[in-house]
């Protein structure tokens, strides 16, 4: 899986807490060697883990979002369309139930 850096109130990694660091290292750790994510009902590919870089883990956001591409072969036939990291996992966007990591 690609994972893209953002800048959201911090610039860099390092200007990240310690807190915010670890939980983007655990998070692509998960990722490593993965394409995507699948809930009960649905299977997304071809996805990007997204990093906001904040200056803690609550301003630092860490979601597994599909690319334009798989959205556009999807269309509008699907449920949840992202997954966010919380707590050491990715959680569904709207069910709000564990993901598995594809």
């Amino acid at each position: 899986m690609k994972i893209v850096y953002r800048a959201g109130n911090r610039q860099s990694f390092s200007e990240m807490n310690g807190e915010a660091q670890e939980a983007v290292k655990t998070a692509v750790a998960l990722v490593e060697g993965k394409a995507g994510f699948k809930t009960h009902s649905e299977a997304w590919w071809d996805c990007e883990l997204v990093v906001v870089m904040g200056h803690n883990i609550y301003t630092t956001s860490i979601t597994i979002l599909p690319t334009a591409a798989a959205m556009k072969r999807r269309g509008n036939n699907w449920h949840n369309g992202s997954a966010y990291f919380c707590n050491g996992a990715f959680w569904a966007n709207v069910s709000r139930q564990k993901v598995e990591i594809i």
